[in-house]
């Protein structure tokens, strides 16, 4: 499994690694899932602003109160 390194100082990786045991996971854990879930959070939102135009132009003949 492909794995990346990230440099932190010791005050960063203190921070971190307390943050970590306050939600019960280890630091490895805690890492990998912030930054997927950040890397599917920009997706998403670059999907939404995609879809926004087109939804808008969906509703737009409709009744003042249907849309």
């Amino acid at each position: 499994m492909p794995k990346i390194s990230v440099d932190l100082s010791d005050d960063e990786l203190e921070r971190v690694n307390e943050f970590a045991r306050t939600k019960g996971v280890s630091t490895r854990s805690l890492a990998r899932t912030l930054l997927v879930s950040e890397a599917d959070r920009a997706a998403f939102l670059g999907a939404a602003r995609g879809a926004y135009p087109v939804a808008l132009a969906a509703v737009e003949d409709a009744p003042e109160g249907l849309r």
